[in-house]
């Protein structure tokens, strides 16, 4: 019986990891939001979080993620489906007499 010869495993890329000190450097203001928001959900899910703290870090991560959404519907402004999408819904009267 013949051994077969193992191929060496695949090395994996090394990737920079992802800090707030990063995101900040970058300059870009949503990678800055995107790191703060991941951070404190990752602090959230954790549960180490001291209950004083929960409800502002709650409140801030909402906060951050309307920013993160802001500045991603300001982003596709210039794409006209996208612009026809976010149209208000209009009110129909239901007041139909014949």
């Amino acid at each position: 019986m013949v051994a077969r010869a193992r191929k060496p495993a695949a090395k994996k890329a090394v990737r920079k990891p992802k800090t707030l000190r990063n995101a900040a450097n970058s300059g870009d203001r949503r990678r800055l939001l995107v790191a703060m928001r991941n951070l404190i959900a990752d602090k959230l899910d954790e549960g180490n979080v001291a209950p004083r703290d929960l409800s502002s870090l709650i409140k801030r991560l909402a906060d951050l993620s309307e920013a993160i959404d802001a500045i991603d519907k300001a982003a596709k402004t210039d794409d006209p489906v996208s612009r026809a999408l976010d149209v208000e819904d209009a009110i129909l009267d239901d007041d139909t007499q014949d």
